[in-house]
């Protein structure tokens, strides 16, 4: 048998739960052009409960991370995090204002993909944050507003969730520390990761017209709160190496 037989296979189990996030939001942009944003929140949320969050988890269960992993979930996480919230967007607000509708759609198009391409240029390495709001937030809580059964009702919602479009549009890319699910997490932070999911999927199942405001309560109390996990020595390590990283991105040739 040749060295190349003895590879493990390139697609592998992981791979499939990546797959499952990317239809995710493939589905939801497929929902949206046939101005379904129910269908197409829907679609997001199943994509990331039962595909992004379990695929880093199956690859280390299995042992199978390996590079095109990574890549094919980080191309899987843009399509599904970034072009399918802003065909959402887009969707919304058409019939309000199609120009705002098309500006807003491509402001967290363009952060999210300039997030990305610096991310690819110089590894954002530092222990137990995020540097910027994760595109995973950005897109719950933007669809979690869009698709509420109350929130968005509100005298004046529509324009509230623009300014927390533009808002987390902007977090995308400022050098703060948001926490990572990845490493380090203390016993509540464990906590409210399960409450999380717990909730979600029992709101799904019982009252399935408030899940998304739910889930936005969920996502705004981490959005608020997460930067606060740091302890005070681990934000001056952090902003030191947000120095560092910014000076290696602008610096990279």
């Amino acid at each position: 048998m040749s060295d190349i037989e003895k590879l493990p296979p390139t697609f592998g189990l992981k791979d499939v739960f990546t797959g499952i996030n990317l239809m995710g939001g493939v589905l939801a942009i497929i929902f949206c052009i046939q101005g379904r944003i129910d269908y197409a929140a829907y679609a997001f949320l199943l994509g990331y409960v039962c595909g992004d969050s379990l695929d880093g988890f199956v690859a280390r269960l299995t042992n199978s991370s390996n590079k095109f992993g990574g890549e094919f979930d980080s191309i899987s996480d843009h399509v599904a995090q970034c072009v399918a919230p802003a065909a959402i967007i887009f969707t919304f607000y058409r019939d309000m204002n199609p120009y705002l509708a098309g500006a807003l759609a491509a402001l967290l198009i363009v952060t999210g993909s300039i997030r990305h391409a610096r991310a690819a240029t110089v590894a954002v390495d530092f222990p137990g944050a995020y540097m910027g709001l994760p595109r995973t937030i950005s897109s719950f809580l933007i669809i979690s507003f869009l698709s509420s059964g109350f929130l968005v009702g509100i005298p004046g919602g529509r324009w509230v969730g623009v300014v927390m479009i533009v808002l987390v549009s902007a977090l995308n890319l400022l050098p703060l520390p948001f926490r990572t699910h990845k490493s380090g997490q203390k016993l509540y932070e464990k906590f409210l990761a399960a409450g999380f999911f717990s909730m979600t999927i029992l709101a799904l199942v019982f009252i399935r017209p408030y899940t998304f405001d739910i889930v936005f309560a969920w996502i705004l109390i981490y959005t608020i709160f997460s930067s606060m996990a740091l302890e005070p020595h681990e934000r001056r390590a952090f902003f030191a190496r947000a120095r560092e990283w910014a000076y290696q991105v602008r610096s990279a040739r």
